[in-house]
C-alpha cells in the first residue's frame, strides 16, 4: 500500500477520538421524551456529525416550538453531562495519535460539537492536549457537511489540502471534509463501511490499525 505524504490530520471528535456519538444521541432522545416529543431512531442518526443547534432548530421549527431552543440544548447538555461517566477514547486512538506526533505531523481537532461539550470531555480525558488546534462549533457560522469548520482548521495551521488527511465517522462529515478537498478516511464507529463509501470516504477503516499502513513513520 502506497504511502501517504502527510503533514496534517485532522480528526472529528465524536465517534473517531471518543467513543460518544451513543451518548449524544441518547442525550438528544431523552430531551425529547422529556417534552413528549415523538421521534424515530433514524431521526436522530441523520443529525450524527451535525451541530445540536442544528437539530433543535428543526425540533423547534418542525416539531414542537413550545420551548426555546436554548431550553432545549440547556437540557442536552445536562443530560449528555449526566453520562460522561461512561466516556472513553475510541480503541486505538492513543496509539494513533502518539505515533502521529512522533513525527511531527500536524494535529488538529475539527468538531460540530459545542465548546461546552469540549471542556467536559477534556476534564475527564485531557484530550485538546493532543491537538495543535481545536475548533468547535462556536467557531464558524456554517457547519457539517459545509466545508468551512476544514477550510478554517486548515486555514489557521497553514496547511495543505493536498497533504492533509481527515478521519471522521459520519456521513456529513465526510461530505464536509471532501468539500475542502481532502483525502476522507471514514472510520466504522457510527455507520457501516458501504454507508460511508457512498458518502465519498477514499478509505474505509474499521479501526485506527487500518491507519498505519498509510502512515510514514520514518522520521523526517
Amino acid at each position: 500500500m502506497q504511502k501517504l505524504a502527510l503533514k496534517t490530520i485532522l480528526f472529528d471528535m465524536d465517534g473517531v477520538v471518543i467513543d460518544s456519538e451513543k451518548l449524544h444521541l441518547r442525550a438528544m432522545g431523552l430531551t425529547l421524551e422529556r417534552h413528549g416529543i415523538e421521534y424515530s431512531q433514524s431521526f436522530l442518526t441523520d443529525y450524527v456529525g451535525r451541530s445540536d443547534e442544528s437539530f433543535f432548530r428543526h425540533v423547534y421549527e418542525n416539531m414542537d416550538n413550545t420551548h426555546s431552543m436554548e431550553e432545549l440544548l440547556e437540557e442536552k447538555n445536562a443530560f449528555f453531562e449526566g453520562l460522561l461517566k461512561e466516556l472513553k477514547y475510541v480503541e486505538g486512538f492513543t496509539d494513533f495519535i502518539q505515533k502521529v506526533k512522533s513525527i511531527k505531523l500536524q494535529a488538529g481537532l475539527v468538531t460540530s460539537s459545542s465548546l461546552f461539550t469540549v471542556r467536559k470531555v477534556d476534564k475527564l480525558l485531557n484530550l485538546t492536549s493532543f491537538f495543535d488546534i481545536v475548533i468547535t462549533e462556536e467557531d464558524t457560522q456554517k457547519h457539517k457537511p459545509n466545508p468551512e469548520p476544514y477550510l478554517l482548521a486548515l486555514d489557521n495551521l497553514g496547511a495543505d489540502h493536498r497533504s492533509t488527511l481527515i478521519i471522521e465517522d459520519s456521513i456529513n462529515g465526510i461530505l464536509a471534509g471532501k468539500a475542502a478537498g481532502c483525502g476522507v478516511a471514514g472510520l466504522t464507529t457510527s455507520f457501516g463501511a458501504a454507508t460511508l463509501q457512498d458518502a465519498g470516504a477514499d478509505w474505509v477503516i474499521n479501526s485506527f490499525s487500518d491507519l498505519h499502513p498509510l502512515i510514514d513513520y520514518k522520521a523526517p
